[in-house]
């Protein structure tokens, strides 16, 4: 590929992530984490606009249109999501999330991650840096629910983790 070509195809990409990051203005993702009496697993509901989500993996992987329910959109999105959100005991454990599955509906992609039986928990912590590197004011948004009680986090861009105690 010749350097005008390149240059008109590096225009046109930065073109089309314009226009992406102007769909919507406000820019947040929601998660839930509920842990289920019955198993007493974590059960962990991403929600993230579609546009937002395919505009970061267009940053990672230089190519577009990726969001789908596929086995390769998942395994990004995967990957994509243990780099930029954690969960630790309140004694500080690493809390392994699994890989549920993922649905993709016209403008929200939902994520599903489970963290089958800690065990005992006193508290979390909860590390949220999700889309802030394509989207600095992203707004991520943290419910957790243990034991009938739930308490919100807010996470924005650079913000450290945060713990909950139950």
């Amino acid at each position: 590929m010749n350097h005008s070509r390149r240059g008109m195809v590096g225009v046109a990409a930065a073109a089309l992530i314009a226009s992406v990051a102007r769909a919507h203005g406000f820019h947040a993702a929601f998660t839930v984490i509920e842990q289920n009496p019955r198993t007493a697993a974590l059960e962990i509901i991403h929600r993230i606009f579609a546009a937002d989500l395919d505009l970061m993996l267009a940053a990672r992987t230089g190519r577009t249109n990726l969001v789908a329910e596929t086995p390769e959109a998942e395994k990004l999105i995967d990957d994509y999501i243990r780099d930029t959100f954690s969960l630790k005991t309140a004694e500080g454990r690493a809390l392994r999330l699994d890989w549920v599955g993922l649905k993709v509906e016209v403008e929200t992609v939902f994520a599903y991650q489970e963290v089958p039986a800690p065990g005992a928990l006193t508290g979390l912590t909860v590390a949220n840096q999700m889309l802030v590197e394509t989207h600095p004011g992203q707004i991520n948004t943290v419910n957790v629910s243990v034991g009938g009680r739930t308490k919100t986090l807010v996470f924005m861009s650079g913000d450290g983790p945060q713990s909950v105690a139950f």
